[in-house]
């Protein structure tokens, strides 16, 4: 069964300087296999993007499809994204979503990724292995970023974590304290929206950024299928301290 998503250039909203998708998933993926792969990885969806931005289009991949990328401003500025429409997977999806970029994909996870510039001279060769390591930095640093973020929204509102949809701006220090924070789409709650404001302005992440952290960053939460899960081990640790 396939499910199919339906997303316009309006995506163009998010579309800012410097953009780490950590969009959490709309929709529940097959459990990873016993070699670690991910199964929801292999399943098709059935995608209905139109030619947009490469910003937008990412924004729109990451919501449908739960994976994180992160791209520079300067990589993506100006380039446009092909249409998708018809039933893939996520890997296939995003191939078609990149013809013509002259970029290409490195997953440094199973739903996770960066894009990196092809040479001009071979579109279809693989991407630059000067980038990688950097690249890869910059992955692992998103799963820390996620880990914080969701540590500290969770222990605010319990309740409410996964619950909504929510846009905003991060800009970090050195140490990876956040220093300033924009909100980009409401959640439509003005109360817990200051309250997230509040939190996140005195929150430090659990390591500091790589040096070539693209900022600012551009956080997208939407609602989780099982919140609670979710919550549950931060909960507990608190509760037990």
């Amino acid at each position: 069964m396939t499910r199919t998503h339906r997303r316009t250039a309006t995506g163009n909203a998010l579309a800012l300087s410097a953009c780490l998708l950590m969009t959490l998933m709309t929709f529940v993926r097959p459990a990873a296999g016993a070699d670690g792969s991910d199964a929801g990885a292999q399943a098709s969806v059935r995608f209905d993007l139109p030619a947009q931005p490469l910003d937008a289009a990412l924004v729109a991949f990451g919501e449908i499809t739960g994976y994180s990328v992160l791209v520079s401003s300067d990589l993506a500025a100006g380039r446009m994204a092909a249409p998708v429409r018809g039933d893939y997977t996520p890997a296939e999806a995003l191939q078609r979503l990149l013809v013509g970029t002259q970029l290409g994909v490195r997953f440094s996870g199973s739903n996770a990724f960066t894009l990196l510039a092809l040479p001009a001279a071979a579109p279809a060769a693989p991407p630059l292995p000067e980038a990688a390591p950097a690249g890869l930095a910059l992955q692992a640093y998103a799963a820390v970023l996620q880990r914080s973020l969701t540590r500290a929204l969770c222990r605010l509102h319990p309740d409410a974590f996964g619950r909504y949809r929510l846009a905003f701006q991060l800009w970090l220090d050195e140490r990876g304290k956040v220093r300033a924070v924009h909100v980009l789409e409401a959640s439509g709650v003005a109360q817990r929206d200051r309250a997230v404001l509040q939190r996140l302005r005195s929150l430090l992440m659990d390591g500091a950024p790589p040096a070539n952290l693209p900022q600012p960053l551009t956080i997208l939460l939407t609602p989780r299928p099982d919140p609670a899960a979710d919550c549950a081990p931060y909960l507990s640790l608190a509760g037990a301290s």
